[in-house]
């Protein structure tokens, strides 16, 4: 028999996710969450109490008769139980599975309307984000104190958003990958032939370099985002992440190919070879 324990408790953080964020949870979801819990704590039933000992040896026998009775109800009772765990575990999780797009659609609506409000802010912050720093900031502008403030409260929501994202779609699988934080809430363009021969990427590695760089610095990092153009923001579905992550991949490979010696018609073909994978 397969344990989906761990499974479990995945569909188990996804709901609850979804019931932080206020996202509606379908009726199936609970009426399978209720079902494998009747389910588990009747696998875990606990052996019934036993009886005090009668002051008489005939009383005695039947009272030892009647909690061995017992016992083996709730033995039979348990084992019956657990031939019903995994299928519960099982649908609890497909059906949670299934409610995930819902709930990322959801939560993208939410998404864009933060990263609004860190851009309206953005457009009042200094331009050197690196000066984005509490320890930095000159708080005495009355305009970067307030835009600053404003930044800020964005940014610890759009933080905790990408969390319960994460812990929503983790029950269809993990997401994998280096920067998952970044192409959770950020897609590259597509690697096109043209683009890589225009040497674009010389464009976009800074932008995911500087995302990095200020690993450290929240705000900063989410006015970083909101003020390039080169990446599009939205949160991902699952799967989405390691596609975007895989899409780096396709640049820095096909910009290596590109300037590796090849003519120029040679290099274009090697390029659309390797876009072609």
């Amino acid at each position: 028999m397969m344990y989906y324990g761990a499974r479990v408790h995945e569909a188990e953080s996804a709901v609850k996710a979804a019931e932080r964020r206020k996202l509606p949870v379908p009726d199936d979801v609970y009426e399978a969450q209720r079902l494998r819990a009747v389910v588990s704590d009747t696998v875990h039933l606990p052996d019934p109490e036993r009886p005090a000992l009668p002051d008489t040896a005939d009383q005695a026998a039947a009272v030892i008769q009647a909690h061995a009775e017992a016992l083996r109800l709730a033995d039979v009772t348990r084992r019956a139980a657990d031939l019903f765990a995994d299928e519960a575990g099982q649908r609890y999780i497909r059906v949670t599975q299934a409610a995930v797009p819902q709930w990322v659609n959801g939560l993208d609506r939410e998404f864009q309307i933060l990263v609004n409000v860190v851009r309206k802010a953005a457009e009042k912050l200094p331009e050197d984000v690196t000066q984005l720093n509490p320890r930095r900031m000159n708080w005495s502008h009355p305009q970067h104190a307030a835009a600053y403030t404003k930044a800020e409260g964005a940014a610890v929501q759009l933080m905790q958003l990408v969390k319960d994202r994460a812990a929503i779609a983790k029950v269809v699988g993990s997401d994998g990958g280096r920067d998952n934080d970044l192409f959770a809430v950020a897609a590259l363009p597509e690697a096109d032939v043209e683009r890589v021969m225009n040497k674009d990427w010389r464009r976009l590695a800074p932008v995911i370099g500087q995302w990095r760089d200020l690993h450290n610095q929240p705000v900063a990092r989410w006015v970083h985002l909101v003020r390039q153009e080169e990446l599009t923001l939205s949160l991902a579905t699952p799967g989405q992440v390691r596609d975007r992550a895989a899409e780096v991949e396709r640049w820095r490979d096909s910009t290596l190919i590109a300037h590796s010696g090849h003519s120029r018609a040679g290099a274009r073909a090697a390029v659309a070879q390797r876009l072609a994978l």
